[in-house]
């Protein structure tokens, strides 16, 4: 799982790129989050990706086993809601209309910061999120390309170490009821984040070597838009 650091412009001299150019969501609201209310901010997420917030069904049943591990026995309503307030506020959010990868990326950034967050170790936490990706993948709803290039970008353990150096507040405690009236930047504050989420700083650091960022850059053509 160790990654090989490459610095930024020896990178970009190489036609690479970081995380920062090619894996945040170019979705318009994001220019506007800062300034509009988290219950607010929660909802434009949902509606943007054509969801409600509330669970799947878990199929196969030992499914259940994973979200349980990672969620423990809140309500699923409460599990979802403290779900998207945590991609919303660390930054990580991201649509179904944009590279596959955006969506991977936003999902293991947030899960590192996570379980980085609850005090769970490094492995237990890589395990139980990429178990259910590969869950995901063998069921034919999420790609094993896509899971594979995150991996090896090492997204997760990058997030994890990130919160763990930062000291990022418990993700699992979020109370989105008490500041789902204030705007984000303002929640954010109360929580002890960064303005703009831990993630920029992240990304901002996450360097994508020259052939996947030329992947990239031509699957964002396809979406209408030049990285």
């Amino acid at each position: 799982m160790s990654q090989t650091l490459l610095s930024r412009p020896a990178d970009a001299a190489r036609g690479g790129a970081t995380a920062e150019q090619l894996l945040r969501s170019a979705y318009d609201w994001e220019s506007a989050r800062e300034s509009i209310t988290l219950g607010e901010a929660i909802q434009r997420f949902r509606d943007v990706n054509g969801y409600v917030g509330l669970p799947v069904p878990a199929k196969p049943a030992f499914l259940k086993v994973f979200r349980r591990l990672i969620n423990g026995r809140r309500p699923p309503e409460q599990i979802y809601l403290v779900h998207d307030a945590s991609h919303v506020l660390t930054g990580t959010t991201f649509t179904h209309d944009e590279p596959p990868l955006v969506l991977l990326a936003g999902e293991a950034v947030e899960q590192g910061f996570y379980f980085a967050s609850r005090g769970t170790p490094k492995l237990v936490g890589w395990v139980l999120f990429y178990g259910g990706a590969f869950v995901e993948c063998a069921r034919r709803i999420a790609s094993f390309r896509q899971v594979f290039r995150g991996i090896r970008l090492g997204l997760f353990n990058r997030a994890y170490e990130h919160a763990t150096r930062t000291g990022l507040t418990n993700l699992f405690t979020i109370p989105v009821q008490e500041l789902r009236d204030v705007s984000v930047a303002e929640a954010r504050r109360r929580l002890g984040m960064p303005a703009g989420g831990p993630a920029a700083a992240l990304y901002a650091e996450t360097p994508v070597p020259p052939p996947m960022a030329r992947a990239l850059r031509r699957e964002w053509e396809g979406f209408g838009v030049r990285r």
